[in-house]
């Protein structure tokens, strides 16, 4: 019987989903140790960004007990399509029935979520039920507001949780939480310069976290203010028009920071920046006209996803609930997505990809033990066969 080389092994790996590859942890304990391993996950977390082939997977929290009980559920569909079904998700924390928050968007397949009531907060894989609980920073008091966003800091490798203290100062405080640390550590204050938050929903973008402020004075405009998970450093730059009177939200759409105006009930505007940071790289993306939605009661709009060939935007309407629209944007067309067993939608995050991280990794010690057998030496250890078939994968998409 041949044997099959680490490479091919490696290679097959790779291109499997990593609900398979959960399945596969059972086939030997060298396959158990090697899909644990973080090279692995990481490669298998770039081949999956690089073929884009995975469905659209949206994560959304329902709260309202008259219609059933409290939860997670997933909505998962391809582009353009609109039927789908929505599929309940073990809740993560011990009470399910308590409000949980989504906190900002989705970091390769992870969310950062909290639990209003017992005031947890953690990182979660729900494509594979991980949960990292999270401590909160050392400024959380009953007196203050915090507010948090969750990103990934490429220079380290390490995915990080930024935590602000809204105290009402000249600067406010902020700690940032490094997961390959386990542990917070506080950095220089962020100046205020006389603004507010505008809300709590902090956007990761470009190495950054993106959040909006709104002057305390009416005469100055609104600003975006950035920390770069890397360098620890904060930027500001303006929004692309003087926007009065206006509901303003920040979003990714189509791999650009995007900023969604609802004029109430004027027009649902929204701009991209084509160059992250540039304030002259805003550019005006499509605009809705009120008559061309589908009812007259919108509280809110939110662009979710663009389409991959760029025609057809994702909406995600609220009027009395929640509804999603493919919208085309040459056509200036809606079409309903319907989702058998659709929940009411309180918050809602998109994952591109499934992904193994969080998956926990394999320690030496009395709870677990690395496997120490010769297939996982070979398929770990032998020089350049992990180099070898993520550059494969590369020359696949060329």
């Amino acid at each position: 019987m041949s044997i099959l080389p680490p490479e091919l092994i490696l290679d097959i790996l790779l291109r499997l989903p990593h609900k398979d590859l959960i399945r596969s942890l059972c086939v030997s304990k060298a396959w158990y140790a090697f899909i644990h391993d973080q090279r692995f996950i990481k490669a298998h977390l770039q081949r999956s960004i690089e073929t884009n082939s995975a469905l659209l997977s949206i994560l959304i929290w329902s709260d309202n007990p008259e219609d059933a009980p409290s939860g997670f559920f997933s909505l998962t569909f391809r582009d353009n399509e609109t039927i789908g079904a929505a599929v309940r998700t073990e809740h993560p924390f011990k009470y399910a029935d308590n409000y949980t928050d989504i906190l900002g968007n989705s970091v390769h397949g992870l969310v950062c979520i909290r639990n209003c009531v017992d005031w947890e907060i953690a990182l979660w894989n729900p494509s594979i039920q991980k949960l990292k609980k999270i401590p909160f920073p050392s400024f959380e008091k009953p007196q203050f507001t915090a507010y948090y966003g969750f990103g990934y800091d490429s220079v380290h490798d390490d995915y990080k949780v930024a935590g602000i203290g809204d105290c009402h100062t000249e600067s406010r405080q902020v700690h940032i939480y490094s997961l390959k640390s386990n542990s917070w550590k506080r950095i220089q204050n962020m100046p205020c310069n006389h603004f507010d938050f505008h809300s709590d929903y902090i956007v990761f973008f470009n190495g950054a976290l993106n959040w909006l402020m709104h002057p305390v004075l009416d005469e100055t405009p609104h600003i975006i203010q950035t920390l770069n998970l890397a360098s620890e450093e904060y930027c500001q730059f303006s929004t692309p028009v003087d926007l009065d009177n206006v509901t303003l939200s920040l979003e990714v759409l189509g791999g650009c920071l995007c900023l969604c105006v609802d004029r109430f009930g004027a027009a649902h505007d929204v701009w991209v920046m084509k160059e992250y940071g540039m304030t002259e790289s805003w550019t005006l993306l499509f605009s809705i006209e009120p008559e061309a939605v589908p009812s007259m009661h919108v509280h809110s709009f939110k662009p979710l996803v663009l389409s991959k060939n760029g025609e057809m935007v994702l909406l995600k309407y609220k009027f009395y609930d929640s509804v999603f629209f493919w919208y085309d944007l040459k056509k200036k067309s809606f079409k309903q997505v319907e989702f058998r067993g659709h929940p009411h939608v309180s918050t809602v995050a998109v994952s591109g990809v499934g992904s193994l991280c969080l998956l926990d990794p394999v320690i030496v010690g009395r709870d677990r033990q690395v496997p120490s057998t010769s297939k996982k030496r070979k398929l770990l250890s032998r020089e350049g066969s992990l180099d070898l078939v993520v550059k494969s994968t590369k020359d696949d998409q060329s």
